[in-house]
């Protein structure tokens, strides 16, 4: 009877353990979304865009960021442009190409760079581009951080355990070209926690969730300042 016991006991254990063995690395690794919006004008609605038009400056990219703008640029413009669909959008390189057109794109360089050091806006340059492209309101996107880290923890049914945890922020706003002020701000954000065997997601995959949450939360209407 004891031996049945112990056998019982045994093989309980050891189901146990695998059960956590398969949850931890076997299961894919959900992405989440963790967009915010952190500031909206009491003056601003999402419908302005639409109505007067928005162009996507190309996104800049923070130090060690580089390689990682293209992914997110192109999620976002493909996001805006389905919620856009009624009114005038410009992607990121139509923007500059039109500035390129026009001999702009040292001003908007020079801009750019200004903002990034003082986070001043230059009023009579952010007006400038909004008439060279014919849109009141202009998309700022900075890439803040793509990092992955590695844990590790002990327990005593699993014995040590690796864990692997991702995430992609950018920073964006909405500038108005009539005021030279800012009306929007949020970050779209996405993040998976995951074993290290079901660790195998693209970063194309954080860039879209991020992109549709931030592109969810301009458009949406329903979500305020946080």
């Amino acid at each position: 009877m004891q031996g049945h016991r112990t056998n019982l006991v045994m093989m309980l254990a050891v189901m146990t353990i695998l059960t956590a063995m398969i949850a931890i690395g076997g299961c894919a690794t959900a992405i989440k979304d963790k967009s915010v919006v952190h500031y909206v004008d009491p003056g601003f609605s999402e419908d302005h865009l639409k109505t007067f038009g928005l162009a996507m400056l190309p996104v800049v990219a923070g130090q060690g960021q580089e390689g990682y703008r293209r992914p997110i640029a192109e999620c976002l413009s493909a996001g805006v442009r389905r919620a856009m669909a009624d009114g005038r959008f410009l992607d990121w390189r139509e923007t500059m190409d039109a500035l390129n057109e026009q001999d702009l794109a040292d001003d908007y360089e020079s801009l750019i760079g200004t903002y990034r050091e003082t986070a001043i806006l230059r009023e009579e340059m952010v007006s400038q581009l909004g008439e060279a492209l014919r849109v009141r309101y202009l998309l700022f996107v900075s890439l803040e951080e793509f990092h992955t880290r590695t844990s590790t923890s002990y327990s005593v049914f699993t014995g040590i355990q690796s864990q692997r945890k991702a995430a992609v922020n950018a920073f964006c706003q909405v500038w108005d070209c009539a005021t030279g002020d800012v009306v929007w701000e949020g970050s779209a954000a996405a993040e998976s926690v995951g074993g290290e065997l079901s660790y195998d997601k693209p970063y194309e995959e954080y860039a879209r969730t991020a992109a549709e949450g931030l592109v969810g939360r301009l458009f949406g209407g329903d979500e305020k300042a946080r």
